[in-house]
């Protein structure tokens, strides 16, 4: 099974109040780096795809 399906197991976006499906991983200065959704990237460096 290919990652890019919408199959309801995510991974998921781990921003705060955020359910879509996660794509993208971010740097951020105080939490790390997290998976998140393109809309929730927040202006932080994308350091790699999901």
């Amino acid at each position: 099974m290919s990652a890019q399906t919408d199959d309801g197991f995510g991974p998921f976006c781990g921003a705060l109040g955020c359910n879509d499906p996660a794509e993208v991983v971010i740097r951020h200065p105080k939490h790390g780096d997290i998976v998140v959704c393109d809309d929730c990237t927040g202006g932080y460096v994308v350091i790699g795809h999901v």
